[in-house]
């Protein structure tokens, strides 16, 4: 067996489930509910009004656990924090990575600085998604609750469409990135399981590699 490294615990990965399972359905809910278009394909959540309070059930659960993710106690909790610390902390490193991160994407290599558990690309689009789901969450709860000046109900439901496409688009960045791209996808497997391959981990976040990484080698 190829030597592999942990990357993600039990916790990290159970938050990364839950939220990419929650955004998905409340992106094909919200299509239903806002695109006269999609409301056929609500049929199999029992119709309409059925897809609209699923949407809305799961928005609690959805803003519930994010606050949860940051006050709470346990590892999966603990962990999350340490993820948003990690991700907004952008030093010159991060950097000299992010601005290469076009040529990354479609399967060109520059050189760059050593990385640490979250490299300059994906620490950008953690922000991306951190930004869009705090204005998404604002915004729909406007949109719910109906409350407050009609200017700024006005402004709601654009902003939500908005954040709802641009959050759409980053999760098929991401989907290309895990699953298709041909280096970038070694790491899929650690979401699953936890582990990735040695080297990959090396190459591309050899700071994480040295200070926490290698220690956990297995095979």
């Amino acid at each position: 067996m190829a030597k592999e490294v942990y990357r993600f615990s039990a916790g990290e990965r159970f938050v990364h489930w839950c939220h990419g399972v929650a955004f998905l359905l409340l992106l094909f809910t919200g299509l239903g509910v806002l695109i006269y278009a999609f409301q056929p394909a609500m049929n199999v959540f029992g119709g309409i009004h059925v897809t609209r309070n699923i949407h809305r059930v799961v928005a609690v659960l959805f803003t519930l656990g994010m606050i949860i993710g940051f006050i709470g106690k346990g590892q999966g909790a603990r962990q999350m924090r340490r993820w948003f610390k990690d991700v907004i902390n952008f030093g010159k490193d991060d950097f000299a990575h992010a601005k290469n991160f076009g040529i990354e994407f479609f399967g060109g290599h520059k050189p760059f600085p050593p990385q640490g558990k979250f490299n300059g690309g994906e620490k950008l689009n953690s922000m991306f998604t951190i930004l869009g789901t705090i204005c998404i969450v604002i915004s729909g709860y406007i949109m719910w609750f109906a409350s407050g000046p009609s200017l700024l109900l006005q402004w709601a439901y654009p902003i939500h469409a908005a954040c709802a496409l641009f959050m759409t688009a980053l999760l098929i960045a991401h989907l290309y990135l895990g699953i298709l791209h041909p280096d970038s996808n070694q790491a899929l497997k650690g979401i699953f399981t936890g582990w990735v391959p040695a080297k990959f981990a090396y190459e591309h976040y050899e700071k994480w590699y040295n200070e926490e990484a290698k220690e956990t080698m297995r095979g």
